[in-house]
């Protein structure tokens, strides 16, 4: 069956409605183009490769860990656990650097730096926790943590394996009163 043509009058509205959908969606189109193409700068750094902070980390951290990085990992976080306590974030232990750390929270909330040599226990932050403890930088034998105090301010205190201790080199552990 075949549908009488319609008049010309209905047929206008239907052309101009046809020519905007199509007008929208090909708008559509070209704003997901654009989102989802790199910008010069992107392409520029893609060609160019990852900037020199990145190239100088060893590769094998960025492929993960060796079975026997794990293993001392584990090792470490034994350490915290007879301590009472549980790491925060086990992306701060840098296999491949001579001092080590692994911030623990206690159940309490309370938290401290627990200090590696190696594989070996070397020592806390301080005698006392914090309320809020952060590392901030690592290198091959220093680790910056930033305590955070009740002044709402944030001090921070650089590590160091000198002479065979551990020791603050950078500022001073503020008083547990303020941590």
């Amino acid at each position: 069956m075949r549908y009488p043509p319609a008049p010309r009058r209905q047929r206008w509205p239907a052309r101009i409605l046809g020519v905007l959908a199509t007008a929208a969606f090909l708008g559509t189109g070209v704003a997901i183009a654009l989102m989802v193409m790199p910008e010069a700068e992107e392409e520029q750094a893609a060609v160019q490769g990852p900037p020199p902070a990145a190239a100088e980390q060893p590769k094998q951290e960025k492929r993960g860990l060796t079975a026997r990085q794990r293993t001392a990992r584990r090792a470490a976080v034994r350490t915290l656990t007879q301590q009472g306590y549980e790491p925060v974030k086990l992306t701060d232990w840098r296999p491949a650097n001579d001092l080590r750390v692994l911030i623990g929270e206690s159940d309490t909330g309370a938290m401290r730096a627990f200090f590696f040599l190696e594989r070996e226990f070397v020592g806390n932050d301080d005698a006392s926790s914090s309320s809020k403890l952060r590392v901030t930088k690592v290198g091959d034998e220093s680790v910056t943590l930033a305590y955070g105090l009740s002044t709402g301010e944030t001090e921070k205190v650089r590590f160091e394996w000198v002479d065979g201790r551990l020791q603050a080199t950078g500022g001073t552990v503020p008083p547990s009163t303020l941590r």
